[in-house]
């Protein structure tokens, strides 16, 4: 059996029968994973609040012949002071499907993690503090050169857009004036 330990951010989760969740982690050592938490949305589990979007978590897991299975979980930071009004939240988001859409799976990528960590600690969400981590991702990605630099949000929106093909979710969450 293969064990994994490890620490990393919940990027995201997606709902599976009554009680379960798979959960997408941006991990220090293994990259980009996907975990089957088991009755983690039951009203008694003691890990559905570590499991939350943005949440850096210390896991273990075990793999089965279908994927890993979530066993264990401690909270080392909830980020709680980024997710207090409805930008950050609408930031919190955005960081999330970037990283879930950019980074492929079970690729290591120290560099990233560190990122991610640092712009969620210390980082401000202003417009500019979002493109320059924008920017940083997809040049840590290699999917753009630093020495070039996005004019706009929307220029790096739009190009990020063309890696995924597909629109942005989260920026339209806090979009009003076009819903």
């Amino acid at each position: 059996m293969t064990y994994l330990n490890d620490v990393g951010f919940i990027v995201k989760r997606i709902n599976l029968g009554e009680a379960d969740r798979f959960v997408t982690i941006f991990t220090q050592n293994n990259g980009k994973v996907e975990v089957l938490a088991k009755g983690v949305r039951k009203i008694t589990s003691k890990r559905s609040s570590h499991i939350e979007l943005l949440n850096l978590v210390r896991f273990n897991s075990i793999k089965t012949s279908k994927n890993f299975i979530l066993t264990e979980t401690s909270l080392l930071n909830s980020f709680e002071k980024r997710k207090d009004t409805l930008k950050q939240c609408e930031v919190s988001f955005l960081v999330c499907e970037l990283i879930d859409n950019l980074c492929p799976q079970g690729q290591v990528n120290a560099e990233m993690f560190t990122l991610i960590g640092t712009f969620l600690r210390d980082g401000e969400f202003s417009d500019e503090a979002i493109l320059k981590f924008e920017t940083d991702l997809l040049t840590n990605l290699g999917y753009w050169n630093m020495k070039n630099k996005f004019s706009t949000e929307a220029e790096s929106r739009q190009f990020i857009e063309s890696i995924i093909e597909r629109k942005i979710k989260s920026r339209v969450i806090g979009n009003f004036d076009t819903v």
